[in-house]
């Protein structure tokens, strides 16, 4: 079984949010959730799936943009603001289909938005949205004057540290190729979505960086 946490509330671009019972609204940020959403999700070995009912709960996507853990596998809310009654069917049918014998994300997000009604459900899987975001960082960092830019950020912090000759600086620097980028990257990866912790998870998550970098250089 694929662990699902289930958060219903009012909801907005900013947060999560209901009444405190004194006449006010206690609220709960996307960011607040961040690290305990990593917690919970590092205990279920990167298995967690995040269920938003609440007004443009998609906007919980907010809270799956750090690291150093993945915050869930998916996230699954409205895009828009909601009627609780369509709100009901629409989760209701989410949960019917969810128990299907091979659950598939994007057939069950658009079955539960026709049996809202009115309710748009959308979904996201984080492997998807960090592989974006690394990608994109990826190539920008390969680019010859950003490569120029990062050796000078460094020699500058090296000559403020004062800890180096300059030979010792300058032998630094040669090492500062796109192997040791691939290195970085794919143990920034592989913690994210726990790899490291649980080798089984590559046959899920892996991407091999090394040959990500070497198609861009190419």
């Amino acid at each position: 079984m694929i662990p699902v946490l289930h958060l219903e509330a009012h909801g907005n671009e900013m947060c999560l949010g209901l009444l405190d019972g004194n006449g006010g609204v206690e609220v709960l940020t996307w960011d607040e959730l961040t690290e305990p959403l990593q917690r919970l999700n590092l205990a279920t070995r990167c298995n967690l799936v995040l269920v938003v009912a609440a007004c443009i709960g998609f906007a919980g996507i907010k809270a799956l943009v750090r690291g150093p853990r993945a915050p869930a596998i998916a996230l699954v809310g409205p895009n828009a603001p909601i009627m609780s009654g369509s709100l009901l069917s629409g989760t209701k049918e989410f949960y019917k289909r969810w128990m299907d014998g091979n659950p598939n994300f994007a057939e069950i997000a658009a079955s539960a938005s026709r049996e809202s009604g009115t309710v748009s459900f959308a979904w996201e899987p984080f492997a998807v949205l960090a592989y974006d975001a690394l990608a994109k960082q990826v190539v920008i960092s390969m680019r010859k004057d950003q490569q120029r830019m990062q050796v000078r950020r460094i020699h500058q912090r090296m000559v403020e540290q004062n800890r180096w000759s300059a030979a010792e600086i300058e032998h630094r620097l040669s090492l500062l190729t796109p192997s040791l980028q691939a290195n970085l990257t794919q143990r920034l990866w592989d913690e994210m979505f726990m790899i490291d912790l649980y080798p089984e998870n590559r046959e899920r998550f892996g991407v091999n960086w090394a040959r990500e970098i070497e198609m861009v250089l190419a």
